[in-house]
């Protein structure tokens, strides 16, 4: 009854309208605190959810990123390989009677005595011991051992490799010899009244039966005298970087095109 009357009063008499803004006044800290804990909840839900979501397309923006860094890697590969085989193809240009096969490096011999490589090309391709190779700025070295998926080929700078090559100025011929560094070779027996200077060219003379003539091979880096000697200390750097080949020509001659001596141009042993 006590409440009925209180009604009553205050809506007829608006006395109550002070008391319960005083009250309201009071209350409201209270109503806060209470629903602050689910409005907390409600906040950090989202924030989390929201958090969940950044990270997840962080994570495919990432996982895109890092496939197309990969196609773009494979882009660059491609392109780079497509300059050297073009490099390659244009020195065939030189070629005349000489047929040629592009073969690819499949292993390196690690051994730092031996400069060997296997190459994917075999007798079902028409390769044979003794077979020349050829980059794009001259020669590579020779078949050494054939099979019928694969081969091996001895570069020019292997300490057993050796062929007879000829000063392109002076046509001065001199044995060439690999040193065991990719970067050096080493022309023997040079007369110290040779003509040959720093710069001059080497190329193939054709007459050792391994080489046909005329290939560019090294260029003459260093000359000093022997002392106490009438000879010369002569080295040249190869024209091919090959530390460096991944595909290579495998030069097919007239002779072999013929069948003849094919088996008697093998690599110096």
């Amino acid at each position: 009854m006590l409440s009925i009357g209180l009604m009553i009063t205050d809506y007829h008499y608006n006395r109550l309208g002070a008391l319960r803004s005083g009250i309201g006044v009071v209350i409201y800290p209270m109503e806060y605190l209470a629903g602050l804990p689910s409005r907390m909840y409600s906040q950090g839900t989202e924030i989390f959810s929201s958090r969940q979501e950044l990270l997840q397309e962080n994570s495919r923006l990432h996982a895109k990123q890092v496939l197309l860094e990969r196609k773009l890697q494979r882009l660059t590969v491609l392109e780079h390989e497509n300059s050297r085989l073009r490099k390659l193809l244009a020195s065939t240009k030189t070629l005349k009677k000489e047929q040629v096969l592009i073969a690819e490096l499949i292993s390196v011999d690690l051994d730092p005595f031996r400069h060997r490589v296997v190459l994917n090309k075999g007798t079902r391709d028409g390769v044979y011991e003794g077979q020349p190779l050829l980059g794009p700025k001259g020669i590579i070295g020779q078949v050494d051992k054939v099979s019928l998926v694969h081969s091996v080929a001895i570069l020019i700078s292997d300490p057993n490799h050796a062929l007879l090559g000829v000063v392109a100025r002076s046509g001065h011929r001199n044995l060439v010899v690999g040193t065991g560094n990719a970067d050096k070779l080493e022309l023997q027996h040079v007369v110290s009244t040779t003509d040959i200077a720093i710069g001059d060219l080497i190329t193939t003379s054709g007459l050792d039966g391994r080489y046909p003539p005329d290939y560019p091979v090294a260029q003459i880096t260093k000359i000093s005298p022997i002392s106490g000697e009438a000879f010369l200390s002569v080295e040249a750097k190869p024209l091919m970087d090959l530390n460096a080949i991944q595909e290579i020509l495998l030069v097919l001659t007239d002779n072999q095109l013929s069948g003849s001596g094919a088996k008697n141009q093998t690599g110096a042993q």
